[in-house]
């Protein structure tokens, strides 16, 4: 399930993780931020990780990945740069459905550069590298009952029924954080696996009532297995990632590379929400395959 992994990075921003909060001057009066209802935090998260009002928001991301070998010797293995473009739509004032395409390239740790193949120095073989695609037709809630993806609470009512919005928020100066994680069954869980993501954005920004969406950064880590385009199931170890991304204006602030990738590999489509795809998700489809699902018609 190296699908599950990755979306570990971005589930919380939807995708969110941690992000590097300014100070303001010290002389400016403290705005106060309302926090006291459910209501209130999540309508805070989601004017940090996306927006309150609909439209589309777009997150660079960038990690560094390790590996963690028995001996306790760390090896870099790649770099990985990423986007999520979110389309969000609220439904009510606390409720919010969000159209999320993933994509994300690996890249030479040395150079930084996008690869399409990786010289495995564990196996001795040259591997084939595809990036990683998650679109999400069916979309993620984010509301008072938590943040999940419909195709999940759909798949797994029992699991997900008594689920709340239980992110941790702090004040810390005039930054503002949200930290969490997202909460999976546990035959979705290959250990190692876990996470610990956090967002920061300023308080400032956050109570200002003119804006809908704040500028904000995030990073955080990852623990999961060696990819599956390692082809090394049964070796000893895992990989540690180190997360970080950033809130942008526009898909021009993307890597050059990366964005030249992504638009020989996927067209139009890198741009267009999944919101408007006419097949389910490859989770959805694999959900089916699990029995979790009914079959599609």
């Amino acid at each position: 399930m190296a699908e599950i992994h990755r979306r570990q990075v971005l589930g919380m921003i939807g995708g969110s993780a941690i992000a590097a909060g300014c100070v303001a001057d010290s002389e400016s009066p403290r705005a106060s931020l309302d926090l006291t209802s459910i209501e209130a935090r999540v309508r805070a998260f989601v004017k940090a990780s996306a927006r309150l009002t609909a439209g589309r928001t777009l997150w660079a991301t960038r990690a560094e990945v390790y590996a963690i070998l028995p001996s306790n010797e760390v090896k870099p293995i790649v770099r990985v740069k990423g986007c999520e473009q979110q389309w969000l739509k609220p439904l009510s004032s606390s409720s919010f459905v969000s159209f999320d395409n993933l994509v994300t390239y690996y890249c030479d740790f040395d150079t930084d550069q996008v690869i399409r193949e990786y010289r495995n120095p564990f196996t001795d073989v040259t591997n084939a590298v595809k990036p990683f695609v998650s679109r999400m037709p069916e979309g993620r809630e984010i509301s008072p009952d938590g943040v999940v993806f419909r195709v999940m609470r759909e798949a797994y009512p029992d699991f997900y029924r008594d689920l709340s919005f239980d992110l941790t928020i702090r004040e810390v100066g005039d930054s503002v954080s949200f930290q969490g994680e997202f909460k999976w069954p546990a035959e979705f869980i290959r250990p190692p696996a876990g996470s610990k993501l956090t967002t920061f954005v300023r308080r400032a920004d956050l109570t200002d009532p003119n804006l809908d969406s704040v500028p904000a950064n995030f990073a955080g880590y990852v623990l999961m297995p060696f990819f599956p385009w390692m082809n090394m199931a049964d070796h000893p170890g895992h990989l540690l990632w180190h997360v970080q991304g950033y809130k942008i204006d526009s898909l021009d602030d993307l890597p050059a590379d990366y964005l030249a990738a992504a638009n020989e590999d996927f067209g139009d489509q890198f741009a267009r929400s999944p919101e408007l795809d006419t097949e389910p998700s490859g989770f959805a489809k694999r959900l089916q395959a699990m029995g979790r699902l009914p079959a599609a018609p």
